[in-house]
């Protein structure tokens, strides 16, 4: 199974489009440009890959297809009425900056697909999908565990100033 986002370009940079699979680097061959003002492009991810669109001055966006993976903390836990998104066996994650979309979708023999566009002040809009829904979510980008210390030198510098 793989997913097909397809590209539509307002903004007045040229797009680089390309898989990102296996976390190999990708190289210029294996994407597409999606011209600037009204150029079109499409991405196909499958099962377990990513591919990422660049946006000139944005950054990247990615699209992770995580297959039957959940994001356990976003699904209504202990309710006895679940609701359609819960339901839904397949899950992709779409990250830019600060802000994810969590796409879940029913496995089907039709590939899924996600309209995506960016406008003319670079800024990247989903516009619609061919089947199952978008929430957002927030992800931390970094995590610090409880044990980690701030300053590393602390300790060591409350023991040097005691007398021996």
């Amino acid at each position: 199974m793989k997913i097909n986002i397809s590209v539509t370009n307002q903004y007045g940079y040229d797009i680089a489009v390309y898989p990102y699979n296996n976390g190999a680097l990708p190289t210029k061959e294996a994407g597409v440009v999606v011209s600037k003002l009204e150029g079109r492009g499409e991405l196909s991810v499958d099962s377990g890959e990513s591919g990422v669109i660049e946006v000139p001055g944005m950054g990247s966006l990615v699209v992770m297809f995580l297959g039957k993976q959940k994001l356990e903390s976003y699904h209504e836990k202990g309710s006895e009425q679940q609701d359609d998104f819960d339901q839904c066996e397949q899950m992709a994650l779409i990250r830019y900056k600060t802000t994810e979309l969590y796409w879940r979708f029913p496995t089907s023999d039709e590939s899924p697909s996600l309209e995506i566009s960016i406008n003319d002040l670079g800024t990247v809009c989903c516009n619609k999908t061919s089947v199952g829904s978008l929430r957002q979510v927030s992800i931390p980008e970094l995590f610090i565990p409880p044990v980690f210390s701030a300053d590393p030198f602390a300790d060591q510098s409350e023991e040097e100033s005691q007398p021996n």
